[in-house]
């Protein structure tokens, strides 16, 4: 599972709630570009969606702010998404048998995916720039928590405790705690407040985003 909390985990599932057909992950902002053109090719209605720096790319018509991914500007239509952190952790997963995105947004709905799952799960903190964050960090510890409790068991080093440690110290004021993450104060920086509220908020999206490595997309499970 690819946890990239603030901001790409929750926007992209925030685009498939809101009726986007899917949403394709790239490196670069030269790869939306070309995956913008071979999906119009084909017939899709494209966005181009994203972030550079926390902000929106130039010429793309979203950034990466889950609240604009409304289904009036993304229903029906493709998303090509590439951000910072999110979407190079996501290809960098790709060679997983399944890659799924998570967030405090669909917590429940995540977990209950992994649960049906027999295999061994995999949490994967995007982080910023190859250093952890806590902004991802906690939503990780409230998933290995929930899955222990299914009857998970923990395995290799003691990441997964850390994060459950850290999630349970920060529960109480959890978006305080994301608010004070190097991701949450980056945004707080630039007026993007309001994204962290969001991002900090559990369970209000249902979707479960996964990525399909043949067609290049993520699609909602089910």
């Amino acid at each position: 599972m690819v946890i990239d909390a603030i901001r790409a985990s929750v926007t992209i599932a925030a685009a498939l709630g809101a009726g986007a057909r899917a949403v394709v992950p790239v490196l670069t902002v030269a790869d939306a570009g070309q995956a913008a053109d071979r999906m119009r090719a084909l017939g899709h209605k494209v966005v181009c969606g994203g972030e550079r720096g926390g902000l929106r790319v130039p010429g793309f018509e979203l950034d990466n702010s889950p609240s604009n991914y409304t289904p009036e500007k993304v229903a029906g239509r493709t998303v090509v998404f590439t951000t910072t952190n999110g979407t190079a952790a996501l290809l960098h997963a790709r060679g997983a048998e399944r890659v799924l995105v998570g967030s405090f947004a669909n917590l429940i709905a995540v977990c209950g995916e992994v649960q049906a799952d027999p295999r061994p799960a995999h949490l994967l903190c995007c982080g910023t720039r190859d250093e952890v964050g806590l902004d991802d960090v906690l939503p990780a510890g409230a998933m290995a928590e929930r899955l222990v409790a299914a009857g998970r068991s923990l395995q290799g080093d003691d990441s997964a405790r850390l994060a459950m440690l850290a999630w349970r110290g920060g529960r109480d004021d959890l978006e305080g705690a994301m608010k004070a993450s190097r991701g949450g104060r980056n945004l707080i920086a630039q007026g993007l407040g309001a994204d962290v509220s969001t991002c900090a908020r559990i369970d209000w999206l249902s979707v479960v985003p996964e990525y399909d490595r043949a067609a290049g997309e993520i699609r909602a499970c089910g």
